[in-house]
């Protein structure tokens, strides 16, 4: 009997013994992620300071290589934050001239203040000038006929806003 329970004793520290053992761990030194140092390009466009009501320089992310009329018009709408602006189509004349349209069916043509309408007209104007290279001249039109609102009204091929 004496036997037996020194036998189950031996097996059991064995056993422990055997539990505890690892094979040992090759230690690795920790080496540096090698990180893609992409430069994040950035332009400056006008938005408006509502609680001010000014016009703002914003610094936003480029989208893609190439800077077009419609994608800084694109840029200054969404940097405004208002869904009821609404830009028909943006062309680019070889002469220098960038003509944007609105919509009659909402702002800057309706539902704005004096003072709103005219900046929206200040921001996209700025930002097209300063941004884009062949652009020297804004006009803006309403579907695609003079621009008319309750506040300004200006002639077919009336510049808006020139370098």
């Amino acid at each position: 009997m004496l036997r037996r329970f020194f036998m189950g004793g031996i097996l059991i520290g064995l056993l422990f013994v055997l539990a505890g053992c690892e094979k040992p761990t090759q230690e690795t030194a920790a080496t540096p992620v090698p990180t893609v140092s992409a430069e994040i390009k950035t332009m400056t466009i006008y938005s408006v300071n509502t609680d001010t009501m000014t016009l703002i320089p914003v610094s936003v992310r480029r989208k893609g290589q190439t800077i077009s009329a419609y994608g800084i018009v694109s840029l200054v709408v969404d940097s405004l934050n208002d869904k009821d602006i609404y830009v028909e189509h943006v062309t680019t004349k070889a002469d220098g001239r960038v003509i944007v349209s609105f919509s009659s069916k909402g702002k800057p043509v309706k539902y704005c203040s004096k003072k709103m309408e005219r900046l929206i007209l200040d921001s996209i104007a700025n930002s097209l000038i300063d941004n884009v290279d062949d652009c020297d001249k804004v006009i803006f039109r309403c579907d695609g006929k003079r621009y008319r609102s309750d506040h300004y009204q200006f002639g077919f091929h009336e510049i808006y806003a020139s370098e």
